[in-house]
Formats: C-alpha cells, structure tokens, sequence
C-alpha cells in the first residue's frame, strides 16, 4: 500500500511538473499551487473548452479530408484536342436468317418450330428463359439439355461472316484486325477501340487508324456493314457492353437501312493528385486498380457483371453460358437456366444502395478514366446509301458531330497538406500548440517516468529551496558550482 501510495505521488508530482512547463496554453496556471483555487478552476474549464473546439474542428477537419475531396469543374481551355471517338463493341442479335439456317442444320430439317425459339433464347441469352422452361419441361420435345457454350459458338456468327466491310471517311480497313473479339455477358462481341488502335500503333503497323480529332481534316468516323443485325454498343475504352447498358447507348441496326450516328463528346480529365487520395475519399478506380476476377482492368460494367457472377453461383451454383472467363463446368445446364430464369428480377436490377428493395446490391464504384458521350442524332437512310461496293444487310457509321469544347476534370481540393494545415491551425488556435509541441510530448511520456525521477526533480520552477549550503560542502549531486 505504501508503495502504490508512493508511486502514485511521483507521478502526480510529474504530471504537475510537465504542466507547468508545457508551452500548451493555460496548463500552467493550474499546475501553479500558489494560485486561487477559484482562477485555477477557471482555467480548468477554458482548457476543456479549447480542447473540445480542438476536437470540434478536428472531427470536421478530418470528415471534410474524407467525404469531400474532390470536386467536379468544367474547363472551356487548354483542351488539347484529346477526345477520341467511343469504343464501338457490335453484337450479333435477332439475325434471323442466320438463325433459322443454324436450327436446320443442329435440330434437321424437319424439327418442330418451337425448337428455333429455344435456340434464339440460348444464343441471345438475357436471363430469361420462357420458351425453354415451356417447351422442353413436358419432355414432348428432345431440347437441348446442355453444354450450351459450344451450341452458342457454333451457332453465332464469325468476324468474317458478320463484319463484311469497314469504312472511315478515307478508306477501307479489315475489319476482323481491328474489330477484336470480346467476351461479354450479352456473347461474343467485336470492340474496336482507341486503346486497341494504339497497340496497332506500337506494333508498328502502318494501318492504325487515329481517332483524335483533327482542326485540318474531318471529324473520325467509323463504318461498318453487316452481313445480318446487331446491337451497335458505345462506351468508354475499358467499359463493356453488359445487361444494364443504357438504352441511350445501343443501338439496334435494321435490315436493309443505313444508320448513321453523331455522337458528342466530353473528356474526363484527372488532377495529378487524385491517385494520392484514397480510392474511398475520391470515390472512384482506376483501370489498374482491378480487384475482379472477370476483367484485366477495372470499369463499372466489369464490376456489375463480376458481382452479377457472384449472386448467379451462390443462388444456382452455376453461371449464364455467356459469363466471360469462367470454366465451362461452372456454365449452367438446363435446370440452371431455369433457376436463372426464376430469380431474372433479382439479378437483372443491380443497385449499389445497400437500402435499395429488391434488386442485387454491388458495391461497385465508377472508374476514373472515363469518357461522357451522348448521340445527338441518328440519321436513317435506305442501305443503298451505303458507299461500299458490297451492298450488307444492315450498316451503320459512328462520327463525332463536332471537335470539343469543354471537358470535365476531376480536381483534388483537399489534400493530405491541406489536412495538416488546417489540424495544425486548430491546434495552434485553441491549444497554442505546434510541432515542438509534440516532441515535447513525446520526450515527456519515453523521457521521464515515476522511476527514473528523483524528489528534487519534481520541484517546480515556483519551489523554494530551503536550508543553506556551506561553501565547504560539495556541490549537491545533479547541481553546476557557481563560480565567481
């Protein structure tokens, strides 16, 4: 008892010795015992106050660093010309004819009808599965049970046999060199990209078509014929076409008619600092910030089909036949079609409002690099119109209506720096602290403790010494000799 009653007064006295010498503002007039006891509780209570106006202005300090970062800005200068065309992904649908001559050949040539309507579902598979769950449940009819990732491949058609010609404003191109196969969850795909154009480019081939507009030339353009119907889908350059694609950004090409689309667009750009905020304060991925299993880089789309993933394999331990990079004995047979079918609500209303009702939760974040597009217009004309020798069944053109003249940029307005401005000016307000502060702090708390301090150590700057010394004497132990 004693020993505790010891140590607990060293450390009091140490505690009163610290609050006496600090140079945080006010403490040492309540370590100061001479005072009346009234102005040091007077100063004890301005202290509390500073100190919870510190904490005030801390706590908003920092939820401002977090929650406010960043700030959107629309620029009318310095535009570089950047902007390129959107990315372009074409994806065989409704093609009729080719469909009825693929049932033919998979079902004979007498089969029953309803079998063509299964096989449009399997081959444009939306999650939906109303002819295969009515006309193959009553066994009537031998339907196709599974293995429907092969049926798909031998039924859609090629890059050769789709794309029959590929235009810009000067030239023909190859189409399948440029067009590149792309695994959606609406099927295979062909997206012709800025991104892929460059690659053209470092390989060194000379036929690499720039998208970047030009003041001395025409505005790019790119046109496409094909040998049946698609939906023509536009996005930005790490962005796929997925299930919840804006109606705004399909279109669907008819047969025998010429579509021509004007698009405008708006550059994205990114402050220099944004990479150093968090991905939670800037609320935003970049493309190498991927944490997904179904793409190499990270975009929104990715994240929604990745998350739509997750849910298809936890509700029916399989997934749509048309889920890129997954295994083929992870793809769903016909009692997993059905269960996709049954639960088509859920999963084809992806929201990222954790209260949201009803619809599958993703916590999926908007990337970074992005591109805002609109089509303005869409001009129709008979096929005929077409400026290519081999007349297709559908075409249409994508071209920029005009070159830029604003872009938005994504600007970082507080920064780690301004965080430790504005925390070290509450601190210096109501505390009258600074850095020196802390290592004053610091040196007190790792320097000093009850053990490693003696009785004449704990005497403030206000305690008289008493007793006198002789001259004879040695100078006390830790005491200079005053000379004259």
């Amino acid at each position: 008892m004693g020993k505790t009653a010891d140590y607990l007064g060293k450390t009091a006295a140490i505690i009163r010795n610290f609050l006496g010498q600090t140079s945080l503002h006010g403490f040492r007039f309540i370590a100061e015992e001479e005072r009346h006891w009234s102005e040091r509780w007077f100063w004890t209570m301005l202290c509390a106050v500073s100190w919870v106006g510190f904490g005030v202005m801390f706590q908003k300090s920092y939820t401002a660093f977090q929650e406010n970062s960043i700030s959107f800005v629309v620029e009318t200068t310095d535009l570089n010309l950047l902007t390129t065309l959107p990315s372009i992904s074409i994806c065989e649908y409704d093609n009729e004819a080719h469909l009825s001559k693929k049932a033919k050949q998979i079902f004979g040539t007498r089969h029953d009808i309803n079998l063509d309507e299964v096989l449009r579902e399997l081959t444009y598979f939306s999650g939906s599965a109303y002819y295969l769950k009515e006309v193959c449940n009553n066994g009537g009819i031998k339907c196709p049970r599974g293995n429907y990732s092969q049926l798909v491949r031998s039924v859609r058609a090629k890059c050769e046999e789709f794309l029959v010609a590929c235009t810009t404003l000067e030239s023909k191109f190859d189409c399948c060199k440029h067009f590149v196969p792309t695994e959606t969850e609406v099927g295979p795909c062909f997206t012709f990209s800025a991104g892929n154009e460059k690659k053209l480019k470092d390989q060194g081939e000379r036929d690499w078509i720039d998208l970047v507009p030009d003041l001395r030339s025409k505005l790019p353009a790119i046109g496409v014929g094909l040998n049946g119907t698609a939906k023509v889908y536009l996005h930005s350059e790490h962005e796929v076409p997925y299930l919840n694609t804006l109606s705004s950004e399909v279109t669907l090409t008819e047969v025998h008619v010429f579509k021509d689309l004007m698009v405008s667009t708006i550059e994205i750009e990114n402050d220099p600092d944004l990479r150093e905020l968090s991905i939670y304060q800037r609320k935003c991925r970049f493309p190498d910030e991927n944490n997904l299993e179904l793409a190499d880089f990270y975009s929104y789309s990715s994240c929604i089909v990745d998350c739509r993933r997750r849910a298809q394999m936890k509700l029916c331990n399989c997934t749509s036949h048309f889920m890129p990079k997954t295994k083929p004995e992870e793809h769903c047979n016909y009692e997993g079609i059905i269960c996709l079918d049954k639960h088509i609500n859920y999963l084809s209303e992806p929201t990222t409002n954790p209260r949201g009702k009803g619809g599958l939760v993703c916590d999926c974040l908007p990337a970074c690099v992005d591109l805002d597009f609109n089509v303005v217009d869409i001009r129709m004309s008979d096929i005929l119109l077409y400026p290519i020798p081999n007349i297709p069944e559908s075409a249409v053109q994508v071209r920029l209506r005009d070159i830029p003249t604003e872009k938005y940029k994504r600007i970082v307005v507080r920064g780690k720096l301004d965080m430790v401005v504005s925390i070290g000016g509450a601190a210096g307000l109501f505390l009258g602290a600074s850095l020196l502060t802390m290592v004053e702090l610091t040196n007190f708390l790792f320097g000093a403790g009850p053990s490693g301090q003696d009785d004449e150590t704990n005497l403030t700057p206000n305690d008289e010494v008493r007793g006198s010394q002789n001259e004879n004497d040695p100078p006390a132990q830790g005491v200079l000799p005053f000379v004259l």
